[in-house]
């Protein structure tokens, strides 16, 4: 802040300072140039009356018009001759300001025969003089003030909240900021707050999830341990010959092998489901908010990537209509559709819908490029199952099976299908209006 202070004060004053001088030398030479034509002037009056060929009055009068054409701005707006009666021969001296000057004037003789005043009319140099010093003291003023405001309100809060994302970071569980009201700072507080609450209920969950995977292991480890076992005793009994000469004790033991193997495929089955059911989405939180709102979240998240991406990329909402759902579970699950639609199209373009249907809610992600095949459709929802087109792709077949799930968690229903005239896939998340 004394930085700030010491930069501002310092331009304030150089530009004072530059206004100041440009003032005073633009004043310094319209004096001058005054002084000139009052002299010449003077002494051409001074001239005349030595010819005796007018009084001073007279040839004032008579002469205004030409001094006007030969001094123009110059000219005294008043020249007006004072009489004075005198013996005396003392030389009079003119005082000389910006506004008024007082010459002698001498007759043939050499002596005082009166004086004249030459007078012009407050120029608009020394109002703009005191104006301009008046507006950059008050400017001044009003930037301290600004700055001041600014320090106080959005810097020193600014320091104080700093550091706290880093710490947050770090720690995850430490204290709550207090609540403001700031104008700046309290909506940026409030979310700080909200993502350590979340922070915070993640790290208990993932402290609670990591007992169950011990537990879990735990339990497979325990549960396979005697399955196998037993698989590798018939099979020594049969590599060693041991029965070689019973075949019903022989089919016995592949029907033992068989069931152990049962078991072990069951266990492997349940793993499958379980971390199935943990990758979809467990807590919601359903609020009201407008389909505007969602439309402009997706635009503002994937407009610039699209861009990068060459991608042509359109969403469309001429609905202001208010939907309860999670309006972040939604764009998650658009968000997954979306990033499918970049992965598997062929980027000539994506276009996002959004539509408000008599009884719910239409989001609609249509993008070009390779159809799935329509035998394939049934499946694209199920866990771990990738189409025919990702064999050269990254992934592991769980995102819109997740995408599927969170859409059923909210109510609605996901469909996808091939638009043969357009040779585009289409997914539509159909929400009913609560």
């Amino acid at each position: 802040m004394k930085k700030i202070m010491i930069i501002l004060m310092v331009t304030l004053a150089a530009v004072a300072l530059g206004f100041n001088i440009g003032c005073r030398k633009l004043i310094s030479a319209e004096i001058s140039d005054r002084n000139i034509a009052v002299n010449r002037i003077n002494s051409e009056i001074s001239a005349m009356i030595a010819e005796g060929s007018e009084d001073a009055e007279s040839l004032i009068s008579s002469n205004m018009g030409k001094w006007k054409i030969e001094y123009g701005d110059d000219l005294p707006d008043d020249i007006r001759f004072i009489p004075v009666q005198s013996d005396g021969k003392e030389v009079f001296y003119a005082s000389v300001d910006k506004s008024r000057a007082l010459c002698s004037l001498y007759n043939d003789k050499g002596e005082i025969t009166g004086f004249i005043e030459y007078c012009y009319i407050e120029d608009d140099i020394g109002h703009v003089l005191l104006v301009g010093n008046i507006v950059i003291i008050v400017s001044f003023l009003i930037i301290l003030v600004h700055a001041l405001y600014m320090w106080f309100a959005v810097i020193v809060p600014f320091r104080r909240l700093s550091d706290y994302p880093e710490r947050l970071a770090r720690l995850r569980d430490i204290q709550r900021l207090p609540e403001s009201r700031n104008r700046y700072f309290g909506r940026y507080i409030w979310g700080m707050n909200m993502l350590s609450d979340v922070l915070t209920s993640s790290t208990k969950r993932i402290n609670e999830l990591e007992g169950q995977r011990r537990t879990l292991v735990s339990s497979i480890a325990h549960g396979v341990k005697t399955p196998v076992s037993n698989i590798r005793l018939y099979t020594d009994a049969v590599r060693t010959g041991l029965y070689s000469s019973d075949h019903d004790m022989i089919v016995n033991i592949a029907d033992k092998i068989d069931k152990n193997t049962e078991k072990i495929e069951a266990i492997a089955a349940e793993l499958l489901r379980s971390s199935a059911s943990s990758a979809a989405v467990a807590d919601l939180e359903i609020r009201r908010f407008s389909v505007m709102e969602l439309a402009e979240l997706v635009r503002n998240e994937y407009k610039d990537r699209m861009a990068m991406k060459r991608i042509p990329f359109e969403v469309e909402c001429s609905s202001r209509s208010v939907m309860e759902s999670d309006k972040y579970a939604l764009y998650r699950t658009i968000s997954q559709i979306l990033e499918n639609a970049v992965k598997y199209g062929d980027g000539k373009g994506i276009k996002v819908t959004f539509t408000k249907q008599d009884e719910g809610f239409g989001i609609s992600v249509r993008n070009s490029g390779e159809l799935l095949p329509e035998k394939e459709l049934p499946y694209i929802f199920r866990s771990y199952w990738r189409g025919s087109n990702a064999s050269d792709k990254e992934g592991s077949g769980i995102g819109m099976y997740v995408a599927n799930e969170t859409i059923k968690a909210l109510g609605g229903r996901v469909y996808v299908r091939r638009l043969e005239e357009t040779s585009e896939m289409e997914f539509v998340i159909y929400i009913e209006n609560t």
